[in-house]
């Protein structure tokens, strides 16, 4: 019997009893559809947050006082302050980008009628250069609206539309922040959500001396805000901003009020999480197509006990035993595989789904795709060999006698 009369032969074979067959390959179904959603699901989460990442700035470090407890929190310590800015700025200043001071606080910004809670931040014109952030409209803020205390501002892409959601350009105009007029001098370029999903463009940038003096904010700093030229000097670069504040502070290893971080270490958790889950699925994956792989071997034992009189038939008339081995393994095959082309098309659909719903890239990988359908195949050959053994091992009188 040649190949293709083979395949024939085990598709009819298999068509005799569909539901038994879809049922029986359920399992590598699921198995099959899990991977690939998943694997399509990860990749694209991947890429949303590297581009979230992106958003927030390159090779970014943040500053912050007290001690870390978690990737994005600190607890106690004492303020950071201008001085400690101006020391790293003086210092280290060759290595970095540039250093931003920052100091937020939650106000209503007002226009007329229109009220909206917002971010505000005074902040210091290195800001830009070091978060990678670029102003659409007007200009940011410069050293003389710092020296001057001026009033003026520069608003995010969310605020502006809440303020003036009918106007193309908000340049000029006046919005009303306690008890300050502030002039907008400039609108940023829209960046998106960040990693951890605040919007960053619901904010509003002011001189930090005019917040500091006019609004009381005070003299400390929400945090300090700076960037390498690399990503593989961030770690030499952190070490030495972590030993500058040491001697600015007058602390000693171990007992440090403030914490160095990048941003890498807090995606780092992020991308640690969606491993996990990926590993996860894997297992659960796995354990679907172990149980449609005996679901393949006991459906094909079913098979060879309901045709042991065929069986006998071919081998009477010439039918070698590797013959009917090949011919049950491929019986074996096509049912697997088809439960595998099955599970691929759920699985893609699924991507679909989810990456329309959620709002990530879509990522199909072919790698996966490739391994999907070679796994399958593998789980066909793998349990139904000893099935297709047991056929072969048939003596043509005996399956004769068999009714």
């Amino acid at each position: 019997m040649s190949f293709l009369s083979a395949i024939r032969v085990a598709l009819d074979a298999l068509l005799v009893h569909k539901g038994r067959s879809f049922l029986t390959s359920l399992g590598i179904v699921i198995g099959i559809s899990a991977v690939i959603a998943m694997v399509s699901a990860g990749e694209g989460a991947r890429l949303l947050l590297e581009d979230r990442l992106s958003s927030l700035g390159k090779n970014l470090i943040l500053i912050r006082s007290g001690t870390p407890v978690s990737q994005v929190m600190t607890a106690g310590g004492t303020p950071l302050t201008r001085d400690d800015a101006r020391a790293i700025r003086q210092r280290l200043g060759y290595e970095l980008t540039g250093v931003a001071e920052v100091q937020q606080l939650q106000r209503l910004v007002s226009r007329h009628a229109l009220h909206h809670p917002t971010a505000v931040t005074g902040t210091t014109p290195e800001l830009p250069p070091v978060r990678g952030w670029e102003v659409q409209n007007g200009r940011f803020l410069t050293d003389d609206d710092l020296k001057k205390m001026a009033d003026v501002c520069v608003l995010g892409a969310t605020l502006k539309d809440k303020l003036f959601p009918n106007q193309a350009s908000a340049i000029g105009q006046t919005v009303r922040l306690d008890v300050l007029e502030l002039r907008v001098i400039g609108e940023m370029v829209p960046k998106g959500r960040s990693p951890l999903g605040f919007d960053q463009d619901d904010q509003l940038w002011l001189p930090l001396t005019t917040l500091q003096r006019k609004l009381g904010g005070g003299d400390r700093l929400t945090m300090i805000v700076t960037s390498t030229h690399s990503a593989e000097e961030i770690d030499r670069v952190k070490a030495d901003i972590t030993a500058l504040l040491r001697q600015q502070r007058h602390v000693q290893p171990g007992n440090e009020n403030f914490d160095v971080s990048s941003v890498n270490e807090i995606t780092d958790l992020a991308r640690t999480v969606t491993t996990v889950l990926q590993l996860l699925v894997a297992i659960v994956a796995g354990i679907s197509l172990v149980v449609g792989g005996i679901g393949v071997m006991n459906i094909m034992l079913v098979s060879v006990t309901e045709r042991t009189r065929e069986i006998g038939i071919r081998m009477a008339v010439g039918a070698t035993p590797a013959n009917v081995l090949s011919q049950f393994l491929i019986e074996a095959l096509a049912l697997s595989l088809a439960g595998g082309l099955i599970g691929l098309t759920l699985g893609l659909a699924a991507s679909f789904v989810m990456a329309g719903f959620i709002g990530w890239p879509l990522v199909i990988s072919p790698l996966a795709i490739v391994a999907a359908c070679g796994v399958s195949g593998a789980v066909g050959i793998f349990f139904g060999y000893y099935p297709a053994w047991k056929a072969s091992r048939l003596e043509p009188i005996e399956a004769l006698r068999h009714e």
